[in-house]
């Protein structure tokens, strides 16, 4: 049986997306945030229900973006019985999985995958899924992979808050993988695809750039995307308690950008490095922190506000384990 929406939630969805509109925003992060905190501690019914009136609230503003964001999060972030809140969505909003982004198929993979008995036979009937058996996850992730290496955009996104970055295009490709990753696990990712995969990239790269020293753009850019999908797929053996594996993915990066002024690196190739690293702070904060204030003593050009927010961030969780350090 499909659960629908009540009519107390329905009244809340009127209010807030209607009546009061201008509550409507911080009602959605205020839901999401007690959603992330309390994932494992609240009732799966009251988890329905605060599912229900989130995407009624995005429905009622015509905010397909936000649910589909509001998808990729319950699945990545595991969320008990996801199968059953994507079910909800898709039986009020089927339109959310109609995009032919790379992520929306992530999203339709990943939910197939947790997806089983009748609340599979319902989304098979709702997402017009076929009988035929689904991609397999770690054939998804090598075309991307793929993807990423034969089509990449030719130049840098100028950024005010971050500098040069991504384009959005190639950000769509590591949130895919990063979702596909996070199923698949820690031991699975680290031996599959950052070993045998993005280590291998970044090699050749180095040993290409020591042949002829002539690197094109759009190789700087497969290495920047590369570096930041390290970043966010780290976080997955941190989530998971892998520190020393972690840590030792980011001492090569902390390396890496200490050397990477005078082995003239490209600025977009170094911030993102900067970023992986922040992205891997909890895994050794104050080495992290040596790596980034070496770097940055090496380049006395402003930096971008991202930086210096993950410098800070970065701060702060080495102060945090100092003070636990002291407390145990």
């Amino acid at each position: 049986k499909v659960p629908i929406m009540r009519d107390e939630e329905k009244e809340v969805v009127y209010e807030l997306a209607v009546e009061k509109k201008s509550l409507a925003e911080p009602a959605l992060q205020t839901i999401l945030n007690k959603l992330k905190k309390q994932k494992m501690s609240l009732s799966h019914n009251y988890i329905q229900s605060l599912c229900r009136v989130y995407v009624g609230i995005c429905h009622q503003l015509g905010d397909l973006e936000k649910a589909r964001l509001f998808c990729y999060t319950l699945l990545k972030e595991d969320f008990p019985r996801s199968d059953q809140l994507i079910l909800f969505i898709a039986s009020i909003w089927s339109e959310v999985f109609s995009s032919e982004s790379v992520i929306n198929k992530a999203i339709q993979l990943v939910a197939r995958q947790h997806a089983k008995g009748d609340v599979l036979k319902c989304l098979k009937t709702y997402l017009n899924w076929e009988e035929s058996a689904p991609v397999d996850i770690s054939m998804m992730i090598s075309s991307l992979l793929w993807a990423i290496q034969l089509c990449p955009q030719m130049e840098f996104q100028l950024s005010e808050k971050y500098g040069e970055d991504l384009k959005e295009n190639t950000w769509q490709y590591v949130f895919a993988i990063d979702l596909l990753c996070s199923y698949q696990k820690w031991c699975w990712t680290h031996d599959n695809i950052i070993s045998k995969e993005l280590w291998p990239i970044m090699d050749n790269w180095i040993k290409n750039r020591t042949g002829n020293g002539s690197i094109s753009s759009s190789s700087n850019i497969i290495i920047a995307t590369v570096l930041r999908l390290i970043g966010h797929l780290g976080q997955i053996g941190l989530r998971e308690g892998f520190f020393p594996a972690v840590e030792n993915i980011s001492s090569v990066i902390g390396v890496f950008l200490q050397h990477a002024k005078e082995k003239d690196v490209a600025w977009g190739v170094q911030l993102a490095a900067a970023y992986a690293l922040f992205d891997l702070g909890p895994s050794n904060p104050s080495k992290i922190l040596e790596a980034i204030h070496a770097w940055k003593a090496l380049n006395p050009i402003s930096l971008p506000s991202a930086v210096l927010k993950g410098i800070s961030e970065v701060n702060s969780l080495l102060t945090c384990t100092e003070e636990q350090k002291i407390v145990h």
